[in-house]
């Protein structure tokens, strides 16, 4: 079993001069070349480039400089090449939004869930709570009328609403454990099946999110009932492919992981790993190692075979880069607050090294806005990983709902394009639109690292790009306002994590 501190421990006593923040913020999903130091025994040793000073630098762009990229990145070579999956994060699906219906759904079976949900039709849930039938059931409308035909969908986690463990008991006056898991086996059944409803023979691939529990918050166990009793319906339900339903089997149940072939000819494979066990708020630090030698062995088989993988999972490794700018609004100290355990970013870190050359994507969930993560070399010219994180469909933190449809590449498995959609919720009469679509906002695509460090440049240099950004980041909330002349540099730089070779 594989203790994380002793994945890094060598690395960190030789090379000690690495900062512990910075190391953290190396931590984010294709962080290799950065990082490499530390499990390969390399001569050098890096250093933090200091964060730009704060307040001073925070104001919003205000220059013309908007240069467009080269349309290749962002366009498949041939039509056959170009493929298209659907990303939706943090639906956090609230089967008590009306409490009245709470026993009936309990003593119901999940087939006849949505005849109890859809009468009479609620308003969309407002901001400050999770998503209930009627938004569930309106952005897979959306997605189903806007792209009927993905290759597959993509889902980073939280599956159940905030709070599930509680309200379950209080609103049905059953108290037993057997009754909370068979409501929490039904509403994750009522879940697949709307999504499947919509996408009947597309692959649904799960993560695990912090709310995707028995136990509670944060707090699922190795070998859960929650895994047991979900395991059975994602094979049966999400996944399409037999080849992937027995392996799903196997690993799932023990501790939220698998692996499964993506469709189509370019021999990729999807890697889903529970980093929950690696949050500072779950305290199973032998959960975690298993985890860790899971990931590592399955890169390690996918290295092997050559094949190109992707990484999903549903906390983002690195800063919380809405929380350190709470923080410094209110405190005017720019804080450093990562999600994940010292350790456990260590650790993943150290295996995004290992397997570079074989990681093409990552993505991640969890933070409910839209944002990415770019790192460099400090002196080098371009970023060597980049990692998408979906916005919520839940506006409990005051974000409008949003999901986004990807294009890429089949055969090479590189991110061409994406459009995000989202639903303006503190409308008059809220309806679905388009968000913005990256390569027309930010004149470039998602394949190339050139591309991807243009367009980190350009929020800072264009005015109209740095408030694209802002505005999309909570999808154009006006309940909240976040990224601001205030924060905006607090913002950026915490998407840009570079280093300096000492």
């Amino acid at each position: 079993m594989i203790d994380p501190k002793d994945a890094v421990g060598q690395g960190e006593a030789k090379f000690h001069a690495l900062d512990r923040r910075t190391f953290l913020r190396l931590a984010v999903s294709g962080a290799a070349v950065l990082a490499a130091p530390l499990l390969c025994g390399d001569s050098l040793a890096w250093s933090a480039r200091r964060r730009a000073d704060l307040p001073a630098a925070t104001a919003m762009p205000s220059g013309m400089d908007c240069p467009d990229g080269d349309p290749a990145s962002y366009t498949a070579a041939t039509a056959q090449r170009g493929g298209m999956f659907l990303l939706f994060s943090d639906v956090h699906f609230d089967p008590f939004a009306d409490p009245a219906k709470a026993s009936s759904l309990a003593a119901a079976p999940a087939s006849a869930w949505r005849d109890i949900l859809s009468a009479p039709t609620a308003a969309y849930s407002p901001y400050g709570q999770d998503s209930n039938d009627a938004l569930f059931q309106s952005f897979l409308d959306d997605m189903a009328r806007r792209a009927p035909r993905p290759d597959f969908l993509l889902f980073p986690g939280d599956l159940l609403c905030h709070n599930f463990w509680t309200t379950y008991p209080r609103l049905t006056g059953d108290a037993t454990p057997e009754g909370l898991l068979a409501f929490i086996a039904k509403t994750a059944e009522y879940f697949l099946a709307e999504v499947t409803r919509r996408f009947p023979d597309v692959p649904l691939y799960l993560a695990l999110g912090n709310n995707d529990s028995f136990e509670g918050d944060y707090r699922i166990a190795p070998k859960s009932p929650y895994l047991s009793a979900t395991a059975p319906l994602v094979a049966r339900m999400a996944l399409k492919d037999q080849a992937a339903r027995t392996p799903f089997l196997d690993s799932y149940p023990q501790y939220g992981c698998y692996a499964a072939p993506l469709p189509g000819p370019g021999g990729g494979r999807l890697i889903v790993f529970n980093n929950i066990f690696w949050t500072k708020r779950s305290g199973r630090e032998a959960a975690g190692s298993q985890v860790l030698e899971f990931l590592d062995h399955e890169l390690g088989q996918a290295k092997r075979r050559g094949e190109k993988v992707w990484l999903m999972s549903h906390v983002p490794p690195g800063d919380n880069s809405k929380a350190s700018a709470a923080r410094y609004v209110k405190k005017g100290k720019d804080v450093f607050d990562p999600m994940l355990t010292e350790a456990w970013n260590d650790a993943q870190a150290g295996l995004l090294v290992k397997y570079a050359a074989t990681i093409k994507a990552s993505f991640a969930g969890h933070v409910h806005r839209d944002e990415f993560r770019l790192i460099r070399p400090r002196n080098a010219n371009l970023p060597v990983a980049a990692m998408r994180l979906g916005p919520s469909i839940s506006p409990v933190t005051g974000n409008n709902p949003g999901y986004q449809v990807f294009s890429y590449d089949r055969e090479s498995l590189e991110l061409l394009d994406m459009t995000t959609h989202y639903l303006d919720i503190g409308a008059a009469s809220p309806a679905w639109a388009t968000e913005y679509q990256y390569s027309q906002t930010y004149g470039r695509g998602l394949r190339s690292a050139t591309d991807w460090q243009e367009m980190y440049q350009g929020l800072a240099t264009c005015s109209a790009r740095g408030q694209a950004f802002a505005q999309g980041f909570d999808l154009r909330s006006a309940h909240i306002d976040e990224v601001n002349g205030q924060t905006f540099r607090l913002f950026w730089d915490a998407l840009n994590l570079s280093v300096n070779p000492l």
